[in-house]
């Protein structure tokens, strides 16, 4: 059993999908289902911007079809910026993990 782990960056996922006309909307349980299946990961993360309470069905949703939610920490000048960059928060966090060598969350 391999112990890979997704990692996903939702902005890029969103405006990926919706770019296409028609736009369409990705069942977040059948992507992972697909991920677990042909990639045999164990857990998937799912990056987002910063945290707006108006989205909380949204979180509840990716949390709801087995994702990890991370969110980017912004400082208070960064919050009325709608761009997320979380492609960083994603390497970083895969070279934290092979520096530490700690594969899966505990």
């Amino acid at each position: 059993m391999k112990n890979n782990l997704a990692f996903v960056d939702g902005q890029n996922l969103y405006l990926g999908t919706n770019s296409e006309n028609p736009a369409w909307q990705v069942d977040l349980t059948k992507f992972l289902q697909y991920l677990i299946k042909k990639y045999s990961v164990q857990r998937a993360y799912y990056f987002l911007g910063f945290v707006n309470e108006d989205n909380q069905e949204l979180y509840d949703s990716i949390q709801e079809a087995g994702f990890i939610l991370k969110f980017r920490e912004h400082n208070s000048a960064m919050m009325s910026k709608k761009k997320g960059d979380v492609d960083t928060d994603i390497v970083f966090d895969i070279m934290k993990r092979m520096y530490k060598k700690n594969h899966l969350i505990k």
